[in-house]
């Protein structure tokens, strides 16, 4: 339970920290990510009133083009966005995962001292108890 709430109590510091210390740009110290800096295709693809006016659908045929080049870049700078967005999160877990293991081991070789020094302590009590006890016996033959 001690293990528990130390881990709680440390983890609960790492939130920034970690955030922080991930050497990226995008999150210097405040929770935010930035948002995409993609162009958003236009959609303004009105059909022509006649399909019998070569101009009105030449200039469709135009918008649909646009359209598909607009597309095409947005879909490329999204992809871009959420591969770097996730090695940022991978970084951070990793960074995260490395630091709990190096204080849960930092914290289970600390409280495997203090268990030491506990049995130490407990197993000099008993031989001052027991000296004790041998020299009340001694006196009491007296």
């Amino acid at each position: 339970m001690i293990r528990q709430i130390a881990l709680l109590a440390v983890l609960g510091g790492f939130s920034s920290t970690v955030l922080a210390q991930t050497g990226s740009e995008a999150l210097p110290g405040a929770v935010v990510y930035p948002d995409p800096h993609c162009t958003k295709p236009q959609v303004n693809l009105v059909k022509p009133g006649a399909w019998n006016n070569s101009e009105a659908v030449d200039s469709y045929n135009s918008k649909i083009k646009k359209f598909n080049r607009e597309a095409a870049a947005y879909d490329a700078c999204m992809h871009v966005y959420i591969d770097k967005a996730n090695d940022d999160v991978t970084a951070i877990r990793d960074k995260a995962n490395a630091d709990l293991k190096r204080t849960s081991d930092h914290a289970n070789a600390s409280m495997k001292a203090i268990q030491d020094k506990i049995r130490q302590a407990v197993a000099d009590g008993k031989s001052v108890v027991a000296a004790v006890d041998e020299q009340t016996a001694r006196l009491r033959r007296r």
